[in-house]
């Protein structure tokens, strides 16, 4: 089978000719180009997709599926970098930093302006929020009401044809969705000032998530029937630590649920990434619509093993198995662990249909590559089908 074939035939809940093997390495690629410490069997290799090839893996890319693009009409965005002499990233799955490694952002709106600063961490390989667009309630709501409004979402065609012939045969793409209204207040204020907003202004924040909605809902139903694109993504981090069972019942399955039934009704896939404690949203994912929670970290980084996913419904597609802790393992007879660790797993599950083993989250940066290549040769021992 082709990597396509394998992984729309796992999804169906058919039998493929071996359990589809989709690290998530794109972090885990860019950050050892940028250092040089990529091994010299993939000197060669020029992106992630490459690197998955050469490694003998599936492709499951959601950063190939980013195609929507926020058109704004009345309100506009300006950027400006700064350079503090830190590392400047080749790449991070957020936001770009070509100027330098310090980005800020206003966006000017009829009601005032609201302004945001990223900075690339290069221990991390990773930019984090230095100041979130949202800062106090009352001073920023108009803004922040006008720039939901203003905003849509179109599809660039030209990203999105570049993604699909980016993955070929090889795999599929995860087409990224406008985040539900939950992930949208947290990207706007961040997740503390956002969930004391919802408790102190419940009217005026359900508003806005109405208007999220719409949003969401609307950039879906222009792109529900592309050809060659049979999964959608919420760009979400489920995790019931910040995505509590009463904020998830309120900002996220009204929009799911109705994204679920257009998407079904095609004989299609709605993902959702999810790498953090999930046994309190575990009927919330059903009564969602979701198919698969992309990313699953399973214990002690999350609180869900993945026999527990799959005992949940046999419609349930479980992603995930090789999280950061088995990732970095390093020490004599590493590999053996690592087939130990897979075998374990695999039997777990019994039936290994509606399953990808998939990185808990991402590739940790320190993975060695001999781990990687120990996870691939695990996966074809023992992920065969009778």
């Amino acid at each position: 089978m082709t990597g396509k074939e394998r992984i729309l035939t796992t999804l169906a809940g058919g039998r493929p000719d071996r359990v589809p093997f989709v690290p998530n390495i794109w972090q885990w690629f860019h950050v050892n180009q940028s250092r040089g410490t990529l091994p010299g069997a993939l000197r060669h290799c020029r992106s992630p997709v490459e690197t998955l090839r050469a490694l003998g893996a599936d492709v499951m890319s959601k950063f190939d599926g980013v195609a929507l693009v926020e058109t704004l009409h009345d309100c506009r965005l300006t950027v400006r970098f700064e350079d503090d002499g830190g590392a400047r990233p080749p790449w991070t799955s957020f936001t770009s930093f070509e100027g330098g490694n310090i980005r800020n952002e206003t966006l000017e709106t009829p009601h005032g302006a609201l302004t945001h600063i990223w900075k690339y961490e290069p221990r991390t390989g990773a930019p984090f929020e230095v100041e979130h667009w949202w800062k106090d309630f009352d001073h920023d709501f108009s803004a922040v009401r006008a720039w939901l409004e203003d905003a849509d979402g179109r599809l660039d065609r030209e990203a999105l044809a570049r993604g699909l012939a980016n993955v070929g045969d090889d795999g599929i793409v995860l087409f990224q969705l406008p985040p539900t209204p939950l992930k949208k207040f947290f990207w706007l204020a961040g997740p503390e000032q956002a969930s004391f907003f919802i408790a102190d202004q419940p009217a005026e924040m359900a508003g806005l998530a109405r208007l999220q909605e719409q949003q969401a809902l609307a950039a879906l139903e222009e792109v529900a029937d592309l050809d060659n694109v049979w999964a959608f993504e919420w760009p979400e981090n489920l995790d019931s630590l910040f995505y509590s069972p009463t904020l998830f019942r309120e900002f996220c399955l009204p929009v799911m649920r109705r994204a679920a039934a257009m998407i079904h009704a095609r004989g299609k896939y709605m993902f959702a990434h999810a790498c953090g404690r999930l046994k309190a949203l575990a009927p919330l994912i059903l009564e969602a619509g979701l198919d698969c929670v992309e990313g699953q970290a399973h214990p002690p980084l999350g609180d869900w093993r993945l026999d527990e996913a799959r005992a949940l419904s046999d419609r349930l597609i479980v992603c995930g198995g090789m999280t950061a802790t088995e990732q970095e393992w390093t020490g004599p007879d590493t590999a053996g662990r690592i087939d130990r660790h897979v075998s374990e797993l695999f039997a777990s599950l019994g039936d290994r249909r509606r399953f990808l083993f998939a990185a808990g989250c991402n590739t940790s940066p320190r993975t060695p590559f001999d781990n990687l290549i120990a996870f691939r040769d695990a996966a074809w021992k023992h992920g065969g089908f009778a």
